[in-house]
C-alpha cells in the first residue's frame, strides 16, 4: 500500500501504477489522495479543532468554506465531544484517548476530501469496541464523501470485516491469494475459499478466521496458483484490462498533469506556521517554562554570586570575566532543551510536507519567527536579573551592546541545538553531539586556556568557536574604557635606608643631586615613621620646615649627624629651630619630650630649651646606638606628620613637588596599586591588540551574526533531508 500511495520510494519498485487506466502523475496524485499513518503523528499542543482548522487553512482554497468542511469532518468522525481537547503526548498519557487520536489522524486527511484515502492499519493498538468506532466512522465518511478507502487490516473482527466491500488477501511473501468483491455477507469470498477445502464454513463464523484456517492447510505458492487459475482472477484481469484500454484508447496517452496552485502564498504559509509554533511553545511548559525559569533563576544566582566585589580592582575584573563566562555557559540549557521538542515534531513535519500541507522552507522560517519573542524575553530577564547586580557599566552604548549580543547569543545557541536535532537521526545522537560540542567550546573559548597557551594544533578550534566570539564581545564591552588597580598589599617596607630603595624621580632629575638626594631621604624617613601624631600641622609651616631642612643640608647623609643639629640649639646654631617649633605648635610639648627619654633614661627629667630634657647632651646623643639615633629622628618627625602614613607621604611629596619641582611617584603605587587599563587585560587573553584596539562590534558581533546566518541556512538545508522513521 505504501508503494501505491507513494510513501515508499526506497528499494527497487517494478510495475505500473495507474489511475483509471492512466499512469499516475505524482504532483496530481498528492492533491487527490490522503494517507493516514499507522502511528498517530499529530502536533500534541493543538486541540482537535485547531488541528483540523490548520489543515484546512493550509490545504483548502479560499473559495471552499473551510469552517463548514471542518465541522463536517468532526461530525462524520464522531469527534464533536473532543473538539476542544488538546491532543497531548501519547507516551505521557496526556490528552485524547487512543481511538480519538486515530479518528483525528484520519480526519486530518478527510479535510481535503480526497478521491482516495489510504489507511495504514487503523485498528492497531485498539480494543474491539474502539476499533469498531474507528471503522464505523471511516465507513460513514466514505459513503458521505464518495471517496475510495483502502485499508490494511490484520485479523479483523467479523463486524469490521463486514464493513468492507472488496478484499485483497496476501499470503507470506506478498503472494496474492484473493482479490475482488466480497459479496453480500461475504458470500463471494467465502464461496471461493470453501471450494479450496472440504470443511464448509460454520454458521455465523468470522470470515477472516475461516480464511486463515483454510490457508493453514495450503502453501502460499499453491494458494497463489489456485487463485490465478480461478474464474475470480479471470474476471479481475478482464476488468483491469477494460479500465486500462479505456484510459489509453487506441493510442498511448501522455499522463495528464494537474499542477494545482497552492491555496496559500509562501507569506501566508509563514504566518500560519508561525502562529502554530507560538501556540505549541506556549503550551509546552516543560520547554517554555524551563527556558524562562532557568533564565531568571540562574541569572539571579550568578548576579548574587558575583555581586559585591570591587570592580575597580584587578580581582574585580577577573570576577567580571568569570561572571560573563558562566552567563554564556548558562545559555546551553535552552540549547539542549530545544532538541527534544524538535525531534518530536520531525514526524509531523515529514507527514505534512509529503502530503503538500506546506513547504519545508515555510516551516523553518515560521519556527524561527516563533522563537524570536522567547529569545527577546529571555534576554530581557537575564539582563535585569544579572547586569545590575554585578554592577556592569551603565553607559547607553555598553548596555545596548550587552542586550544586543545577549539576544543574538540566545538565538544562535538555541539554533545550534535545533541544528543538531535536525541533522542527527535521533534524540540520543543530538544530545550526545550537543554535549560534546559544549565541552570543547567551553574549554577552548579563551578563558580557561588563553589562545597563546593553547597547543598549536588546537588554535583552529579557538578561531572556529562560536562561544569565543560571544565571550570576547561581552568582556570587551565591559572592560574597555575602565582602569583596574592591582593592590600590591605591600604597605611601607621596613628596610628602607635611602631614597634609591623607595622612590623614582621624574625624567630629567638626577637622583644623586644634593637636593634630589635629600628629598628622597625625607620621603624614606616619612615612610619609616609609620604615621605621625599631629593631624593639625599647617601645610604652610610644614612646607617652610622642609624648605629649610633641604636648604641647610640637614638631610644629607649621615642623617643622624646633620638632622638633630639643624633643629636644636643644643649643638650650636640651629637654622631650622623656629620652623620646627612652628610645625609642632599645635600638639602638647610633652609628646615631643618623650622622644628624648630613652636617651636620658629618666622619665622625670626636667625640660629645658622648650622641649628638650636638661639631662640631654651631645655626649648622651653620641653614646646612643645608631638605631636609637634614627628612632629619635623618626619620633621627632612623627610630631609634625598626620597619623596615616600614606597621608603623610602624600603631604611630603606634594610639598617637594611645589617647592622643588621634583615628582616622586612610587607611593602612588603603594597607596592605590598599579593601574591597569582594561585593554591590557584583554590583550593578555588575546582579545585586543597591543595598541589597545578592540573589536567588539565588527569582529565579535559580526562573527556571531555570521555563525547565526550559517546555522539557520544549515537548518533549512537539513530539513530537506528529514524522513520519518519509526523509533
Amino acid at each position: 500500500m505504501d508503494v501505491v500511495a507513494g510513501y515508499k520510494t526506497g528499494g527497487q519498485i517494478t510495475g505500473d501504477i495507474m489511475i483509471d487506466g492512466i499512469p499516475k502523475d505524482t504532483k496530481t496524485w498528492k492533491h487527490i489522495m490522503g494517507y493516514a499513518e499507522q502511528n498517530d503523528i499529530l502536533n500534541p499542543y493543538l486541540s482537535v479543532l485547531e488541528t483540523l482548522r490548520f489543515t484546512a487553512s493550509c490545504r483548502l482554497h479560499r473559495d471552499v468554506d473551510r469552517e463548514a468542511r471542518v465541522q463536517e469532518v468532526i461530525e462524520l468522525m464522531g469527534l464533536a465531544d473532543y473538539a476542544k481537547f488538546v491532543v497531548g503526548r501519547e507516551l505521557e498519557g496526556e490528552g485524547l484517548p487512543k481511538h480519538a487520536r486515530k479518528r483525528l489522524t484520519i480526519a486530518v486527511q478527510l479535510v481535503i476530501r480526497p478521491k482516495v484515502l489510504f489507511l495504514d492499519e487503523p485498528t492497531t493498538g485498539l480494543g474491539n469496541n474502539d476499533a469498531a468506532l474507528v471503522i464505523e466512522a471511516v465507513r460513514r465518511s466514505t459513503d458521505a464523501m464518495g471517496i475510495i478507502t483502502l485499508a490494511t487490516i490484520h485479523q479483523p473482527s467479523k463486524h469490521i470485516w463486514d464493513t468492507f466491500d472488496d478484499a485483497l488477501l496476501l499470503a507470506k511473501g506478498g503472494r496474492v491469494i484473493y482479490m475482488g468483491e466480497m459479496g453480500p455477507k461475504s458470500e463471494t469470498v467465502m464461496s471461493y475459499f470453501s471450494s479450496l477445502t472440504s470443511s464448509p464454513p460454520p454458521a455465523q463464523c468470522n470470515p477472516a478466521d475461516y480464511i486463515l484456517g483454510t490457508m493453514n492447510d495450503l502453501e502460499p505458492m499453491d494458494a497463489e496458483k489456485l487463485f490465478k487459475q480461478s474464474s475470480h482472477n479471470d474476471l479481475l484481469a478482464k476488468s483491469i484490462g477494460s479500465v486500462v484500454k479505456s484510459g489509453f484508447g487506441d493510442e498511448p496517452q501522455i499522463p495528464p498533469s494537474v499542477h494545482m496552485r497552492g491555496p496559500n502564498s509562501p507569506v501566508q504559509e509563514f504566518f500560519l506556521l508561525t502562529k502554530r509554533h507560538l501556540i505549541a511553545q506556549w503550551r509546552n511548559p516543560s520547554y517554555s517554562f524551563m527556558r524562562i525559569t532557568s533564565s531568571i533563576g540562574v541569572s539571579l544566582y550568578m548576579g548574587i554570586l558575583f555581586s559585591g566585589s570591587d570592580i575597580s580592582t584587578l580581582s574585580g575584573a577577573v570576577n567580571s570575566i568569570g561572571a560573563i563566562f558562566f552567563l554564556v555557559f548558562v545559555l546551553v540549557i535552552p540549547m539542549q532543551a530545544a532538541v527534544v521538542p524538535l525531534i518530536e515534531d520531525r514526524a509531523v513535519l515529514y507527514r505534512e510536507t509529503v502530503s503538500g500541507t506546506y513547504s519545508r522552507l515555510s516551516y523553518g522560517l515560521g519556527q524561527l519567527a516563533a522563537d524570536l519573542p522567547f529569545h527577546l524575553l529571555n534576554t530581557i530577564l537575564m539582563f535585569i536579573f544579572f547586569y545590575f547586580l554585578v554592577d556592569f557599566q551603565r553607559k547607553a552604548e555598553e548596555m545596548g551592546y550587552f542586550l544586543l549580543m545577549l539576544f543574538l547569543s540566545n538565538w544562535v545557541i538555541q539554533s545550534l541545538g535545533q541544528l543538531f536535532a535536525l541533522a542527527t537521526p535521533n534524540e540520543e545522537s543530538a544530545n550526545g553531539l550537543a554535549g560534546l560540542s559544549i565541552i570543547l567550546s567551553v574549554i577552548l573559548m579563551g578563558f580557561l586556556i588563553t589562545v597563546n597557551a593553547m597547543p598549536a594544533g588546537w588554535t583552529w578550534a579557538y578561531w572556529s568557536n562560536l562561544f569565543h566570539y560571544i565571550l570576547q564581545g561581552l568582556v570587551t564591552n565591559e572592560l574597555v574604557g575602565r582602569t583596574y588597580s592591582l593592590d600590591l598589599n605591600l604597605g611601607v617596607p621596613d628596610n628602607i635606608t635611602n631614597a634609591s630603595n623607595l622612590v623614582f624621580f621624574n625624567s630629567g632629575v638626577d637622583p644623586m643631586d644634593t637636593t634630589s638626594h635629600q628629598v628622597g631621604n625625607l620621603v624614606s624617613l616619612t615612610a619609616l615613621t609609620g604615621g605621625g601624631i599631629n593631624p593639625d600641622t599647617p601645610l604652610g609651616d610644614l612646607s617652610a620646615l622642609v624648605d629649610c631642612l633641604v636648604e641647610n643640608d640637614c638631610l644629607v647623609e649621615p642623617i643622624a649627624d646633620n638632622f638633630i643639629p639643624c633643629i636644636f640649639q643644643l649643638f650650636g646654631t640651629a637654622p631650622c629651630e623656629d620652623e620646627f617649633a612652628a610645625a609642632i605648635a599645635s600638639i602638647d610639648v610633652e609628646e615631643v619630650t618623650k622622644c628624648f627619654l630613652p636617651a636620658v633614661g629618666n622619665e622625670t627629667a626636667t625640660v629645658s630649651n622648650n622641649f628638650v630634657p636638661n639631662t640631654f647632651s651631645m655626649e648622651a646623643y653620641g653614646e646612643m646606638e645608631d638605631d636609637s639615633q634614627m628612632e629619635l629622628i623618626l619620633c621627632l618627625l612623627r610630631a609634625i606628620l598626620p597619623a596615616d602614613v600614606i597621608d603623610a607621604i602624600d603631604r611630603i611629596i606634594s610639598i617637594i613637588e611645589d617647592n622643588f619641582g621634583i615628582i616622586l611617584f612610587l607611593f602612588d603605587i603603594l597607596e592605590n596599586g598599579i593601574k591597569i587599563p582594561g585593554e591590557a587585560i584583554l590583550f593578555f587573553f588575546g582579545w585586543a591588540e597591543l595598541d589597545g584596539e578592540t573589536f567588539k562590534w565588527w569582529y565579535c558581533m559580526g562573527s556571531v551574526a555570521i555563525f547565526l546566518s550559517a546555522i539557520e541556512l544549515f537548518k533549512l538545508f537539513s530539513m530537506r533531508f528529514i524522513v520519518w522513521t519509526k523509533r
